[in-house]
This record gives structure tokens, C-alpha cells and sequence, in this order.
């Protein structure tokens, strides 16, 4: 059985220019998956050629959503202010889950699995989905009692864990459902996240600004960080968090990041080491809305962080300084301006110099992929996904970058696939 703690150990372990080199494919730029699909689709079809889709959904008798995922209809997009890229090309809808009543507040896909969806509600259930070649809800994980804040697989996808704002972060069996821990927070917990090369650390950012880091086995509170932010700036709290190697980067409501270098000694965490904090761009207090971290970006040639707001900003940092854990920022563009918080994440990457694109859902109800290579001329529309009937609010890649899952505010998850033909 593959150690997957050790493989992610030792990979963290190596640096950038190493991580870089196995993260893309040598031949011609591309990465494994764009170039494996880019040969088999040309001897299956020759070189296709360049075609612009949209999908959209038709409304049930009733008024509301659809619970067929083969009812859509296509039709051209010529207001889009850019062509599709071939890459971000899309075939359709694959699945449409419709079992929530209430909003979909998070939704994320398991690691190496195109087949494993997680979700949770307003109402504090969690749902664990197969995505076959239909689609199956295995378990509906009922705890939390107020509203499901963040998500997060564990590495080899035994366990999910699930933040909500009641004040308490629990971690299940993936495989059966079973309740295996409840952590309490000292506030409603906003986000939480396993640690990336110490699975059995869990650390959870809370309403209040504060940082905490449990251990899985024992279920005790190891470690504690408070956040006092800067001037007369009250009512601090972790927004959005994401993880890589040995930093841990945090996001507060007032749109600055923290980045912390996790300390490990013997596979215990010694202490969290305050290293940088960047101020929100452009001056702008506003709440974040997500924080993802990719480990190489076309713009920023290297390690990068994509932080939206409440504002409508998209902001994009590279790490500039990994020992200091220093950000700069490269792009910040404006997208329409949510009622809510709505999340965004990298789009995959083809080839590696191409422009860097984004994926986030938008109070219209479509889901949007925009360039932001150019800050200049704004977040550029490239693609827009018509089919959900509510604002859409959070959205995930699967792992083989062919499904793209995407939830809003009436409970609806739909389950979008790029076009085979066209992932070059």
C-alpha cells in the first residue's frame, strides 16, 4: 500500500524549481493530463476545431430547477468580451444534484478522485456524493447545527472534515459515515484545513480571530494563535485559510493575509511563527470570501495565492520570498460585486505559459472563467456557464481537471464536463 503521508512529505520537501519540473509535462509545456488527452484525441478526431458553447438549464414546470442533468440546451456566446480558450471548452452538464432544501454554502472534490464530492448546507448537513455514471448520495452527515463553513479531504481521502459556525470543526469516515471526532472552537469556526505534511494535525480558524490547531489522535487542543490586527481595527476573525508545505496562510475579514511558518519537530507541531502580514490591495478593508494556494502560476512564475472578496476584488500574489514568507502583489482585477461570499479557484493549467484563468460563480446565477492576466483590462470573461436558477457561491475542480462542480443558494449542485475533444 502507497504511503501517501510519506510521498507528501518527501515532496515538500523538495524545492520550487523541483516541484515545478514534476507538476508539468516536458514536452511542449503541457501539463500530463492536457498532453495524454491532446494525443488521444488526435487519433481518435484529428485536430478539432475551435467552437464556443453554452450551456444552460431549463427550468422545471414548477418554476424551480430541473432534476434531469440531460436537459440543457446549447447555444453560442458572442457576448463574451474574449473567445473560449480550447481548454475551458465545456460538453455540458454531467450531474445535477438537487437533495438541499436550503443553500449550498461549500462544496469540494476528494484528492485523486474524480468520483468523490462533498458538500455542505445552511442548515449544517454535510452530504458525501458519487459521481458515476450516475449519481449517488452515500451519506448525509447530520452534526452541526448551524451553517457548514469549509470542507477538506484528507490526503488519501479516509477522513472529511467539516467546519461550522455553531463553533465546532468534526471529522468523519469518508468510507462509512461514522462520527470519529468533535473539536470545539472558541467561536464559530470559519475555516479549517488538515495540515498538509501532519494529517493528524487539524487547524481551524475561527470568528474570532483565533488560530487553533488540534490534534486527530488524542482530540486535544495543541496549539493556540490570536490575531490582534493592526490600529483600532476591532472584531477581527479568520476568514479563509489555505495550506502549503511547512506556511500556512490565513485571511482575515479585513482582506489582509497572514503567513505563518508551521514549525515541526518529530512529527509534533512546535509552534506557528508569525512571519508576514500584507495589507488588503489597494487599502481595501473588505472581507475575504476564499484563499487557495497553487504551486505554480503562469504570471507569477512560481508559488501563487488567489484571494477573492466581498467587494468583487480578485487578488493574486505570488510568493515573492518563501523563507520570509513574503507575498507581492501581481494582479488585482474587479468582478461584479456579491451580496454574499462567493469563492473562487484556479482554473487548470494546459501549458505554462499560457494566461492565468479563474472560475467563480456570480449573483447573475452563471459561473464565470476569467482571465486576470491582465489587470490593466479587468477580469476578462472567457466562458459563462448558464444552468443554476440562484447566485452560485463556491465551485471545485476534480483532480483529473475534466468535471467542474459548482452549488448556489437553492441547494442545487451541478456537476459541469470540459468538452474530451477540446482539453488541449
Amino acid at each position: 500500500m502507497v504511503n501517501v503521508g510519506l510521498r507528501a512529505y518527501i515532496w515538500h520537501q523538495k524545492s520550487t524549481e523541483e516541484q515545478i519540473a514534476r507538476e508539468f509535462w516536458t514536452l511542449n509545456q503541457s501539463t500530463y493530463h492536457g498532453y495524454r488527452d491532446y494525443v488521444s484525441n488526435c487519433k481518435e478526431h484529428g485536430f478539432p476545431e475551435q467552437q464556443v458553447l453554452q450551456v444552460q438549464r431549463r427550468p422545471s414546470s414548477a418554476g424551480g430547477p430541473s432534476v434531469a442533468a440531460s436537459e440543457y440546451s446549447v447555444s453560442s456566446m458572442a457576448s463574451l468580451t474574449s473567445q473560449v480558450p480550447t481548454a475551458y471548452s465545456f460538453a455540458g452538464m454531467q450531474h445535477i444534484l438537487e437533495d438541499n432544501e436550503v443553500r449550498v454554502t461549500v462544496l469540494k472534490f476528494g484528492h485523486l478522485s474524480s468520483d468523490l464530492l462533498a458538500y455542505g448546507s445552511q442548515d449544517g448537513v454535510v452530504r458525501v456524493a458519487g459521481l458515476g455514471q450516475t449519481c449517488t448520495v452515500h451519506h448525509v452527515l447530520k452534526q452541526h447545527q448551524r451553517a457548514v463553513s469549509d470542507l477538506d479531504w484528507s490526503l488519501d481521502n479516509t477522513f472529511l472534515l467539516s467546519a461550522g459556525l455553531e463553533g465546532s470543526v468534526t471529522m468523519w469516515m469518508a468510507a462509512t459515515g461514522q462520527l470519529l471526532r468533535i473539536f470545539l472552537t472558541t467561536s464559530p469556526a470559519c475555516c479549517a484545513k488538515f495540515h498538509l505534511v501532519n494529517q493528524n494535525l487539524i487547524i481551524a480558524g475561527t470568528e474570532s480571530g483565533v488560530l487553533q490547531v488540534f490534534n486527530c489522535s488524542t482530540g486535544k487542543l495543541a496549539l493556540t494563535q490570536a490575531f490582534t490586527g493592526s490600529g483600532n481595527v476591532p472584531g477581527l476573525s479568520c476568514s479563509a485559510m489555505a495550506v502549503s508545505n511547512n506556511l500556512l496562510y490565513v485571511a482575515d475579514n479585513r482582506g489582509c493575509i497572514y503567513t505563518l511558518r508551521c514549525d515541526i519537530k518529530n512529527g509534533m507541531l512546535q509552534s506557528l511563527v508569525l512571519l508576514t502580514r500584507t495589507p488588503a490591495p489597494s487599502g481595501k478593508l473588505s472581507e475575504t470570501a476564499s484563499l487557495v494556494y497553487s504551486p505554480y502560476s503562469s504570471i507569477a512564475r512560481g508559488q501563487a495565492l488567489l484571494m477573492s472578496s466581498l467587494d468583487g476584488s480578485v487578488s493574486l500574489f505570488k510568493l515573492a520570498d518563501a523563507a520570509a514568507g513574503r507575498l507581492e502583489l501581481i494582479s488585482n482585477c474587479e468582478v461584479p460585486r456579491a451580496a454574499r461570499k462567493i469563492r473562487a479557484t484556479f482554473c487548470p493549467k494546459v501549458h505554462i505559459t499560457e494566461a492565468e484563468y479563474i472560475v467563480m460563480g456570480g449573483e447573475d446565477t452563471s459561473v464565470y472563467i476569467y482571465d486576470i492576466s491582465k489587470p490593466s483590462q479587468g477580469a476578462l470573461v472567457v466562458n459563462q456557464l448558464q444552468g443554476h436558477m440562484a447566485p452560485v457561491v463556491d465551485v471545485s475542480w476534480s483532480y483529473n481537471e475534466v468535471l467542474l462542480a459548482s452549488c448556489d443558494c437553492d441547494g442545487a449542485v451541478i456537476v459541469w464536463k470540459r468538452d474530451p475533444h477540446r482539453t488541449t
